[in-house]
């Protein structure tokens, strides 16, 4: 699952992009959940701008407003995905996380009042329409608790539906839609 997920964050920051090939926007947009999952489940300090930058970028770069829909789903299904991974392993790997996770370039990306971001490498990415890029993403600080509190009940809710004989499958944390 670490491996995975620390593909993901390499291919979002273009540490490999000469040796890999280039992510498509839901691919890109899941990945960035994924590492906003990781963010979140370690408590990062810099989770929250990490989160008002992944979202521009998803943003930005999403050709129209279904797509721009479409990302919204892909991000927050990453989000979930790593968050879930993370929690089933009781958060055992968050101080390597952490460390890579607050190390990112992402971080040295520049986002504008109307929407614009120039990210860390010069690209400069306009949304289709302006917007007011301080109200993009407001801090919750209760965010890690209410991700918590929602796994809790899935797990518990699935663990119920098991012993009344039903048969659900349970997402296996090392599976990703993306992965190959």
């Amino acid at each position: 699952m670490y491996k995975l997920v620390f593909f993901c964050v390499l291919m979002v920051l273009g540490n490999t992009a000469a040796a890999a090939p280039k992510l498509t926007y839901l691919e890109e947009i899941f990945a960035l959940g994924s590492v906003a999952g990781q963010g979140l489940a370690c408590r990062s300090p810099k989770y929250d701008q990490f989160e008002l930058l992944a979202r521009a970028i998803m943003i930005g770069k999403a050709a129209n407003g279904e797509m721009q829909k479409q990302g919204i789903e892909e991000y927050n299904a990453g989000k979930v995905e790593a968050f879930m991974n993370i929690e089933a392993e009781n958060f055992a790997s968050c101080s390597t996380i952490l460390k890579e996770f607050e190390r990112q370039k992402i971080f040295s990306s520049v986002l504008y009042s109307d929407g614009r971001i120039k990210l860390y490498d010069g690209t400069m990415i306009t949304p289709r329409n302006p917007y007011d890029a301080s109200k993009l993403y407001q801090k919750d600080p209760q965010a890690f608790e209410k991700a918590h509190a929602a796994y809790k009940k899935s797990v518990a809710k699935a663990k119920e539906n098991a012993k009344n004989a039903k048969k659900i499958p349970l997402m296996d944390p090392n599976y990703s839609k993306y992965a190959q």
